[in-house]
C-alpha cells in the first residue's frame, strides 16, 4: 500500500466528526417515541410541500414498498425460482431465475414486437459484432443463459426496480426468450448464510472483492451451467457486479470458455475516486483506522435504519444530496417517481472489509487484489516509498469477448485506465450525459442500450438468428444508428473496436 501524506489528516478528523455526530443523532432517535417522529415528518412536509409524494405514478406504492424479490416478481406478473449456490469456502448464495412459462402468450406477443423496433435500431451493432467470432459450438436446444449481477450495497431486486416494465432487463431479455437468473453478492440481504459461520460474528464478513471473484463467480456459473445443461451463458455486470467479473475471468482460465460474452454496465474496475476532497482523508487512511471507525462486520447498516425511519420523499433529497456530495452526480435522467422506488432498494448488506478493498483500489489507482499487509504507519511525510506491491488482477488475460457501456458524465469510470488494462474490446458505447445510475433506472434505456445489448446476444448465443450479411475485412463500415453522432472505427484485423458516443 502507498503512504499516504499528513496533509490528509484535516479531512480524516472532519470524517470522524460527521460519523461521530450521525452515531449520536440516531441513538436519540432510536429512543424517541414514534408520535413525536411522526408529528416532525408532517411538520416537515408541511414547510416543505414539494416533498409531498402525493402525485407519484400508481405503479410507485407497489414496487417501492415491495420488501422482497418475490413481492416485485408478482407485481409484473411473472413466476420465479429460488436456488442457492455452495461457494467453495461454504457461503449460501441466492440466485433468482425468472419463470418464463408464467407469460408465454404475452410473452410472443411482446417479442414480434420488439423485434421490429430492434431491426430498425441495431445496424451499428450488427455491423460492429460481425468482425467478431460467432459462437460455434454444438446447438443448444433450450433457451441461452444470462445472468444479471448487481452492483455494491445492491440485490437483484434492482433488475425488475423500474416503475416502466420495458425498462426493467430482466423482463425484457426474459421476453426475448433467455433463460434469465439474477445473482446475489454474499452479504446481501439474500445471501447471508454459511455453513459454519454465522452473520452474528466477524468472521462471516471477513470477504473483499477477492472472494467475489475467486468463489462466488465461478461457483455461480458453475450452478447455472449444471442446471441448464448450457454449455456457457452471457455475463452481464452493473459498476461492482463488473469488477467481479474482471477478478474471475482473469484469475480463473477456465472460467473464459463458460462465458460467451461479458457485458459491462457502467464498470466500476478503475473508479476515480470521490469527487470531494473532504473524503480524501477518509479513502487514503490505513485500513485499521477504517475498521475501527466502522467496525469489522457491516458496512453502514444504520442506513437501514434510517430509511425506516424516514419518508420516502425526504429519503430520496437525502440520497441525491449524497451522492452529488461523493460523485458529483446529479441524477437528472431519473424521475422523481423512479427515484422513490430506487432509492428504497439502494442499499442491502455487504462487508466493511470489501470498502476497505475499493479504497485501496482508488487510493493506489490500481485494479489490484485484497491488500492483507498495509503499512503498519497511517501517515508519513515521505510520499515515494513502497514497502510491498499487491499483485493486480491480470486482466489483460481474459479471453471472453467484452462489450463496454459507460456515461460520459459518470465520475466512477476511469475509461481510459480500464481500456489501457483490458485486451482488444468488440464493442464500446459512451452515452453522453449519462451517469452511474442510469444503466440501472435512467431515462432511454429501452432505446440507447437494450437493442444493443440485444444484438451483442444474437451474435455471441445461439441458435443464432440471423444476422446481416458478413461484410469484407478491411472495408471502412457505416455507422448508421439513429443514437450516434460521432464513431471512431478501428479495423484490428479480427477484432472490431467501436466507440460511439450517443447524444
Amino acid at each position: 500500500m502507498f503512504i499516504r501524506p499528513l496533509t490528509s489528516l484535516p479531512s480524516l478528523i472532519v470524517t470522524i466528526l460527521i460519523f461521530w455526530v450521525e452515531s449520536v443523532v440516531r441513538i436519540v432517535v432510536t429512543f424517541t417515541p414514534k408520535f413525536i417522529i411522526v408529528s416532525a415528518d408532517s411538520a416537515v412536509k408541511f414547510v416543505f410541500p414539494w416533498l409531498s409524494d402525493s402525485v407519484k405514478s400508481p405503479r410507485v406504492s407497489p414496487l417501492e414498498f415491495a420488501s422482497t424479490f418475490e413481492e416485485m416478481i408478482s407485481y409484473w406478473g411473472y413466476g420465479y425460482e429460488e436456488h442457492f449456490v455452495r461457494t467453495r469456502d461454504q457461503y449460501l448464495l441466492c440466485l433468482h431465475r425468472i419463470n418464463q412459462d408464467k407469460r408465454a402468450t404475452q410473452e410472443q406477443m411482446r417479442k414480434n414486437a420488439a423485434s421490429d423496433r430492434i431491426h430498425e435500431n441495431g445496424a451499428t451493432i450488427t455491423n460492429q459484432i460481425n468482425k467478431f467470432k460467432k459462437n460455434t459450438k454444438t446447438a443448444y436446444q433450450r433457451k441461452p443463459v444470462v445472468l444479471l449481477y448487481h452492483g455494491l450495497t445492491l440485490t437483484s431486486e434492482v433488475w425488475i426496480s423500474n416503475i416502466e416494465e420495458k425498462r426493467n432487463l430482466a423482463l425484457y431479455l426474459t421476453d426475448q426468450g433467455y433463460d434469465v437468473w439474477m445473482g446475489n453478492a454474499r452479504g446481501n440481504k439474500y445471501s447471508q448464510s454459511h455453513l459454519t459461520k454465522n452473520p452474528k460474528n466477524d468472521d462471516f464478513w471477513e470477504f473483499s472483492i477477492n472472494e467475489f471473484a475467486m468463489f462466488d463467480m465461478p461457483d455461480t456459473i458453475d450452478y447455472i451451467l449444471q442446471k441448464t445443461g448450457a454449455p456457457d451463458l452471457t455475463y452481464i455486470g452493473f459498476s461492482q457486479g463488473t469488477a467481479q467479473a474482471f477478478g474471475g475471468l482473469s484469475i480463473n482460465p477456465e472460467l473464459n470458455e463458460k462465458v460467451n460474452l461479458f457485458i459491462a454496465m457502467a464498470p466500476a474496475a478503475s473508479p476515480k475516486g470521490f469527487s470531494h476532497p473532504l473524503l480524501d482523508g477518509f479513502v487514503k487512511a490505513a485500513p485499521s483506522i477504517i475498521y475501527f471507525l466502522l467496525g469489522r462486520k457491516i458496512f453502514l447498516k444504520s442506513v437501514v435504519f434510517w430509511q425506516r425511519i424516514i419518508s420516502p420523499p425526504i429519503f430520496v433529497k437525502l440520497i441525491d444530496g449524497a451522492v452529488h456530495f461523493l460523485f458529483g452526480w446529479h441524477c437528472k435522467n431519473m424521475s422523481e417517481d423512479q427515484k422513490l422506488v430506487s432509492y428504497q432498494h439502494l442499499f442491502s448488506m455487504t462487508s466493511v472489509k470489501s470498502i476497505v478493498h475499493w479504497f485501496q483500489i482508488i487510493g493506489s489507482g490500481r485494479f489490484q487484489m485484497y491488500d492483507e499487509t498495509p503499512s503498519l504507519l497511517p501517515w508519513s511525510t515521505v510520499n515515494t516509498v513502497i514497502d510491498h506491491l499487491p499483485p493486480k488482477f491480470p486482466t489483460k488475460q481474459i479471453t471472453t469477448p467484452i462489450a463496454i457501456f459507460y456515461g460520459s458524465a459518470d465520475t466512477l469510470v476511469d475509461f481510459d485506465t480500464l481500456k489501457n488494462n483490458l485486451p482488444p474490446l468488440p464493442y464500446i458505447k459512451s452515452i453522453h450525459g449519462w451517469e452511474h445510475m442510469d444503466f440501472l433506472w435512467g431515462r432511454g434505456l429501452e432505446h440507447k442500450v437494450y437493442p444493443d445489448i440485444l444484438k451483442l446476444l444474437e451474435h455471441f448465443n445461439y441458435p443464432l438468428t440471423n444476422l446481416s450479411e458478413e461484410i469484407e475485412e478491411n472495408v471502412p463500415l457505416e455507422i448508421t444508428y439513429s443514437e450516434i453522432d460521432n464513431a471512431v472505427i478501428t479495423n484490428n484485423i479480427k477484432i472490431m473496436s467501436a466507440i460511439a458516443v450517443s447524444p
